[in-house]
């Protein structure tokens, strides 16, 4: 070896040595800055939680009266009135799932509006399907029992991809891998000067692995995932006036309880860090209730820090706290713990591109001018609860001393037929010797106050409870007079109109809800046609964009108005029933005007015999098996009688001489089968 390589190779170790301290310096002020960033996330989210503190602690009390449990400190006597309208509310709300209704936009135009159509009616099949796997109905009941108890519900809904690698694929790139480390010996042979350059054979070889890494992954499912949150442990931006404009709100943090075990397994680059991470336990219930006085934001919370939830001492049942955190300005999301510096998760990008960057839904049925936080109808009827339980606790007490009592003269008897008539049961009898006086002068009633039903009186409370709920008379058992089926519906007609602002609001929310199901599955990383096609049909419809105005542009995507509430009242069935013949003339008179096919006319009775049994609000009747259907379609065969031949003519039967004839106009036919003559004239 010469000087100069001598140098030259001490050249290339300073330098390499220089790149790895550079490298890691580099590291290092990654590290620092990604905990600077952590840190600063971690007293924003706390920053917030201290502004919304009195908002959670009302959370804590409205759950209280919907236990049923309002103040046992100052009431005897607690009447679940609340939970009770809780229930029938959430059955009127929310009844099944709501139904999609996807249209053909305005701005499709003539040339689209037959594709439009086909795409509509795929969308609201695949819509219908995606909820239905993911179980909206069993979100959607947490979810608005929520919002009627503490004012607020919350559902995410996330588009999950499960993917896995294919075997073939796997087995060329191992190929390629060994390919590269054979370059080895290539650059042994190189030296010697009878191998081409490997540099090339491995940039080659390279690319080829790439290509092959980025196809290796196939998708296994796509499905809609849906999780009912909790009202505490969702945190919106200070800076957000409004909770009602959530989606405008800088950003959004969702808290999320984990067991260690699944979080290391969920996060296992980070295994080693989450054992220091704030450990949190699932708080006891307790059959003792805290003073109404000494309630906190803290009594809303599920979990706790604290040893009362510890159950077990292996640490099975140790969480750690995370938080999601997204980002509208960067339109990215993040994950961190409590009690950790670094990031769990980095920011990423979302897979799915929709129109919202959420993927939280929001339902208030009260808002008030003004307020940050929405209010509870538990809250608008705080008072008259509390006065309700007074008048049931003071009644009891009233019942319990009001019990009749006996007094006797102690000094017209001796004292041991005192002492037995002090000591008597209820029902005994006792001997006694009253030295000859008569039982009317030793023993008489003792005067108590007397119950009187109209200081106890709770009608009007209940009338006003249900003017701020909105239940009617009959639902709530408080009917006391017999109603005729007119007054029935009159008062039906009430809680419709009375829960309608609740029921709007409501199907707003469905409605973005289906735009953004429409959006992520025809996303690029959605549905496939072959997924759809499993779905929907071999007739489906489907295309997968990125650009959300070509979705705009072709279809409309809604829920039918009320299609989530309980089946249609019988007044509505009654003009129905009026309607329904109108319609049937309608549909077969304008089909006789157009010259429609038979098919086509059969096709609009049809639907309207499955509306029909629709508004019936049986479900277990299908509409499919009472209405007959066309026969199947015989296939043509080539060359058979009645398929075209090659001029474009029904081939003839066999022994159809007419038809024989037009076939072949030159064809002698025998006598036999020429048609009778007629006589001359």
């Amino acid at each position: 070896m010469t000087p100069e390589t001598t140098d030259f190779a001490f050249v290339e170790v300073l330098d390499a040595d220089a790149a790895a301290e550079q490298a890691r310096a580099a590291e290092a002020n990654r590290i620092l800055q990604e905990e600077a960033d952590v840190g600063a996330w971690h007293k924003r989210i706390e920053f917030a939680r201290e502004f919304d503190k009195h908002a959670r602690k009302g959370y804590a009390r409205d759950r209280r009266y919907c236990r049923g449990s309002s103040d046992p400190q100052v009431f005897d006597v607690s009447v679940p009135i609340a939970a009770t309208y809780v229930n029938i509310l959430t059955g009127f709300l929310y009844a099944r799932n709501p139904e999609a209704s996807v249209q053909p936009a305005d701005s499709a135009g003539s040339s689209r509006t037959e594709d439009a159509k086909l795409l509509a009616r795929t969308l609201e099949i695949v819509i219908e399907s995606l909820w239905k796997k993911g179980r909206l109905k069993a979100v959607a009941d947490p979810f608005v029992r929520s919002g009627l108890s503490v004012g607020l519900g919350w559902f995410k809904a996330a588009w999950h991809r499960e993917t896995g690698r294919d075997p073939a694929t796997e087995q060329q790139i191992g190929t390629l891998r060994d390919q590269i480390a054979a370059l080895q010996a290539t650059e042994r042979q190189l030296a010697e000067g009878d191998a081409p350059n490997p540099d090339e054979l491995r940039a080659m070889y390279e690319q080829q692995m790439a290509s092959l890494e980025q196809g290796v992954e196939t998708v296994i499912s796509s499905a809609l995932v849906l999780d009912f949150v909790r009202a505490e442990d969702m945190q919106c931006a200070v800076s957000l006036p409004c909770l009602r404009d959530y989606v405008n709100s800088p950003w959004i943090a969702q808290r999320i309880f984990m067991p260690v075990a699944d979080a290391k397994a969920a996060y296992p680059e980070h295994a080693e860090r989450l054992d220091s991470a704030t450990k949190y336990y699932n708080v006891r219930p307790s059959d003792q209730e805290k003073d109404a006085g000494s309630i906190s934001d803290t009594d809303a919370d599920a979990y706790s820090t604290g040893n009362a939830g510890q159950a077990t001492a292996s640490g099975d049942e140790a969480c750690v706290c995370l938080w999601e955190i997204w980002n509208l300005k960067t339109r990215q999301f993040a994950t961190i713990a409590v009690g950790l510096k670094r990031y769990l998760r980095a920011w990423v990008t979302p897979d799915q591109a929709t129109s919202r960057f959420y993927p939280f839904f929001q339902w208030a049925p009260l808002w008030v001018d003004g307020r940050r936080h929405p209010q509870s109808l538990v809250d608008r009827s705080r008072e008259l609860l509390d006065e309700y339980d007074r008048i049931r606790t003071n009644y009891r007490e009233h019942r319990r001393r009001a019990i009749p009592k006996l007094g006797f003269d102690s000094g017209a008897v001796d004292e041991q037929e005192a002492s037995k008539m002090a000591a008597g049961a209820i029902g005994e009898m006792i001997g006694l010797n009253l030295s000859g006086n008569s039982p009317n002068t030793v023993v008489f009633p003792i005067q108590y106050n007397q119950i009187d039903p109209a200081l106890y009186d709770t009608s009007t409370i209940r009338s006003e409870l249900e003017l701020i709920w909105g239940i009617q008379e009959a639902l709530s058992s408080t009917i006391t007079v017999a109603k005729t089926a007119t007054e029935a519906d009159i008062q039906q007609q009430g809680t419709e109109s009375r829960i309608g602002y609740a029921r709007d609001s409501l199907d707003e929310v469905l409605s973005d809800f289906a735009q953004y199901t429409a959006e992520s599955a025809m996303s690029p990383n959605g549905l496939t046609h072959d997924d759809v096609v499993a779905i929907a049909g071999p007739e489906a419809f489907w295309i997968n964009t990125d650009e959300l105005s070509m979705i705009e542009a072709l279809v409309t995507v809604d829920i039918r108005a009320g299609s989530s509430g309980k089946p249609a009242t019988a007044m509505k069935q009654q003009q129905w029933s009026v309607l329904l013949p109108q319609l049937q003339q309608a549909v077969m008179q304008i089909g006789e005007m157009r010259g429609a096919s038979p098919l086509d006319i059969a096709d609009s009775l049809e639907q309207l015999v499955v509306e029909t049994i629709k508004r019936t609000g049986d479900t277990g009747i299908d509409p499919y098996s009472i209405i007959p259907q066309a026969p199947p379609m015989t296939p043509v065969v080539p060359g058979m009688p009645g398929a075209p031949g090659p001029d474009g003519l029904p081939v003839p039967a066999a022994n159809d001489p007419a038809a024989m004839a037009m076939q072949d106009p030159g064809m002698q036919l025998p006598p036999e089968m020429l048609p009778p003559q007629l006589p001359a004239a």
